[in-house]
């Protein structure tokens, strides 16, 4: 069966970058799912979630609509015959609602979590995005996290040696 991998990890961790270079360059078939877009299928309203949110908020409810449907395609994926990687930023509680929905499967989560200056850098050479404080709750929620399987500090890595690390985690899968 193959492996779904969840990233999660603060703003300008790296997430998607990452998954689309393990996706291209270490894997034959791999789907890459970020959340952000299933959730973005919500037009009407959309709500961001934060950390802050109470569970039963509006937000985090459309937060969980998103990781059921997420979920749902990755097992898509896999009963297919592809990987799949997924990009999220969760906490303890979401992490393992992402367990929930995809035991039975070969899962594991990865917390990518770089320097706070780091992650600041990177934040401020995109040209969209959120708040410096903004992103300060999703570093201090993802500083937090204990629910992973793999935690590692990118700070000094390029994405390509991510992504081959990521390859190292699931090799029979290369």
């Amino acid at each position: 069966m193959p492996p779904i991998t969840l990233l999660t990890g603060p703003a300008a961790s790296g997430k998607n970058t990452i998954a689309h270079l393990y996706a291209t360059e270490q894997r034959q078939a791999c789907a890459v799912i970020d959340n952000d877009l299933v959730r973005w299928m919500l037009r009407q309203p959309h709500l961001a979630p934060w950390p802050t949110d109470p569970p039963d908020s509006p937000a985090q409810v459309q937060h969980r609509l998103g990781i059921k449907h997420t979920c749902m395609l990755a097992r898509s994926f896999v009963s297919e015959g592809y990987e799949a990687v997924i990009c999220d930023v969760v906490g303890d509680r979401l992490a393992a609602y992402y367990r929930e929905l995809l035991a039975g499967q070969d899962f594991t989560i990865v917390l990518l979590l770089p320097t706070w200056e780091e992650a600041l850098r990177r934040l401020r050479g995109r040209t969209h995005g959120i708040t410096e404080d903004e992103a300060r709750l999703l570093y201090d929620q993802q500083q937090a996290l204990t629910d992973y399987d793999h935690r590692l500090d990118n700070s000094t890595l390029s994405a390509g040696d991510v992504a081959r690390w990521l390859a190292g985690l699931h090799p029979a899968q290369g």
